[in-house]
């Protein structure tokens, strides 16, 4: 039967389309609301793309199943892609579940566990789910060292004669030998349970009062003990807030180049976020980036539960249709977003720059595009590049200086060859003397080793470059390039100059992908640098901060010190958070969060 005959003949009802080769092994499989309408839409030539055209030439025949409707259609269409895997669908391979903390709420002294499976819906309370297992193990090892819950098994909890080793390294109190009563337990579950949700002020409130407490009754050891665990809530679980006053958000995020399409989910609950989950995919001949991403939703969220809201990057063609079926499959109201306000279009663009830097990234890393082979034909030279090094200075009105390295081969950055190096014994602002220090210590090195790089970058132009020189010529160094990289008119990268060892501007011999790729290892040497020089420079910058601020004595700053755990807290703390230590006004707040902000 004639493709055409089959179109003729198909019904305006719903359900899903079979597209087959001449193999007769299915190649595509669609679902529609009107079977009829979507399959003679392939074959309209005036709606035709490049890329559906290819897809059209390979279909002899077409089969069809109706449903009842629509959402039966789309629950079938995952099962078929899943089925047989056709050559023009995409098919997410991950079958995986994704791991959760358990607290099992059915004990008199809970334990808090790793969890990877069904969840119960009435057994016990769970968080996540996490991205990555190391955080889930992270987590519960900072649960343990602050709360001190217990992780032992019930069976194990029972039969114990004697507390086993995670009391003896203060990890658990022990409730298997009643080293501590119900009552006691019960408010660490509780404190534990506050903190895995982010809600933290609760929790600083209470252990505060009980660190002043004692302190005040002279037992300091245990007021020391609080004070450490405000120390660790304050230092780890702040910085994890990523959206104020939501619950519970997944933000689906896409990059693409000409071959793949890189899709994360930023798993946001309780207002933190737990990590991305990565996913990537080839493009199919004749598949648009919103079509893949649709066929992406739908198979995901049919087999993981989503949240109340899924922030997208575009308006999904089956929109209305998923939401009815995923608020009807798990038994709650779930929003599909793809609005251009605030603040979903600033959740969407912050998750989009990591999206398109695991693309960058991977495209560094493509072996099969190797970046250094077509840097290797810019340069009318017999070197063949396989690594690249590029150095860096940083410093602070000349004090604290770091010099930098960082290293490059075809599968992109190779971190264990990064080094850092005090510059303290020379002159402050003398770049140039820096510059030859950190090149003659390194390389000096690599020579020893017999592992010279192809390709010398420095950051900076003639006085950076002269001291390249005079290191590789001083050491015998032969059969090396040696460029230096010019920030450009007020520093934009679309005005930065490539100088070579001979001081020519070889700009416009170099490809923008060349360019793009140069100016990437350029930038992350100065990552590199000034994270170490800031580094350093905290050290010795914050040891006694609260000493110089005006209007701080000593009784005032053992107030804020103890509120907070120590200066690290006091630095991360805003001017509310600062106001709420008593004696401290809402003028001194702002005073000392000011002149820290300074500093």
């Amino acid at each position: 039967m004639s493709i055409n005959t089959i179109i003729k003949n198909l019904p305006e009802k719903s359900g899903i389309y079979k597209m087959l080769d001449n193999k007769n092994s299915v190649i595509y499989v669609g679902k529609a609301s009107n079977l009829k309408k979507r399959v003679s839409s392939y074959f309209t030539k005036s709606s035709q793309s490049v890329k559906t055209s290819r897809l059209v030439d390979n279909i002899k025949s077409i089969e069809t199943i109706i449903t009842k409707n629509e959402e039966e259609a789309l629950i079938l269409e995952n099962n078929l892609i899943k089925k047989f895997k056709p050559k023009y669908n995409i098919l997410l391979r991950d079958d995986k579940s994704y791991p959760y903390i358990y607290i099992d709420t059915n004990h008199n002294f809970p334990l808090a566990k790793f969890y990877r499976g069904v969840k119960s819906k009435t057994d016990g309370i769970y968080f996540g789910p996490f991205t990555e297992v190391y955080k889930v193990r992270h987590v519960l090892k900072l649960v343990q060292k602050i709360f001190k819950l217990r992780s032992c098994e019930n069976s194990f909890f029972k039969n114990r004669k004697k507390p086993c080793i995670q009391y003896q390294i203060n990890r658990c109190d022990a409730p298997c030998m009643d080293y501590i009563n119900k009552s006691e337990y019960d408010e660490s579950l509780q404190n534990a349970i506050l903190f895995l949700q982010g809600k933290n002020d609760t929790i600083i409130k209470n252990l505060t009062s009980k660190m002043n407490k004692h302190s005040k009754s002279l037992e300091y050891e245990k007021a020391s003990d609080y004070r450490d665990k405000i120390s660790m809530i304050r230092s780890i679980a702040r910085p994890k807030k990523l959206i104020e006053d939501h619950a519970d958000v997944d933000i689906i995020s896409s990059a693409e180049d000409h071959k793949n399409i890189f899709i994360d989910i930023f798993v946001i609950r309780n207002g933190i976020n737990l990590g991305n989950i990565p996913f990537q995919f080839k493009i199919k001949v004749y598949m648009s980036k919103n079509s893949i991403l649709d066929s992406f939703i739908k198979q995901y969220y049919l087999k993981n539960i989503p949240p109340n809201k899924i922030v997208l990057s575009h308006k999904s063609e089956n929109h209305s249709t998923l939401e009815t079926y995923l608020a009807s499959k798990y038994n709650k109201k779930i929003k599909l977003i793809s609005s251009n306000r605030k603040p979903y279009s600033e959740w969407l663009s912050m998750c989009t720059i990591n999206s398109e830097n695991r693309m960058r990234n991977y495209s560094l890393a493509d072996k099969k595009n190797n970046y250094l082979e077509n840097l290797s034909e810019s340069f009318q030279q017999s070197i063949k590049i396989k690594n690249i090094i590029c150095f860096d200075i940083s410093h602070f009105s000349g004090s604290n200086a770091i010099g930098a390295s960082v290293w490059f081969n075809k599968n992109g950055p190779a971190k264990n060859m990064y080094r850092k190096y005090n510059l303290d014994h020379i002159n402050k602002s003398d770049d140039y003397a820096a510059m030859k220090d950190i090149l003659k210590r390194r390389f000096q090195k690599l020579k020893h080793e017999e592992n010279v790089p192809d390709m010398l970058i420095v950051d900076g132009g003639k006085g950076q470059i002269t001291q390249a020189n005079s290191v590789v010529k001083e050491l015998g160094i032969k059969n090396i390039i040696i460029l230096g990289l010019v920030k450009g008119e007020k520093r934009k990268s679309d005005n930065d100059r490539v100088i070579d060892s001979r001081y020519n501007d070889i700009t416009l011999q170099i490809s923008s992908v060349n360019m793009r790729l140069l100016q990437s290892i350029r930038d992350e040497a100065h990552r590199f640098a000034i994270t170490g020089q800031r580094k350093r420079r905290s050290k010795t910058t914050y040891a006694s901060l609260l000493d110089e601020v005006p209007g701080i004595g000593e009784v005032k700053k053992n107030e804020i010190l103890n509120f907070f755990g120590g200066i690290q807290g006091v630095l991360k703390a805003s001017v509310s958070e600062l106001s709420r230590v008593p004696g401290i006004s809402v003028n001194i707040a702002n005073n000392i969060h000011t002149y820290l902000k300074k500093k």
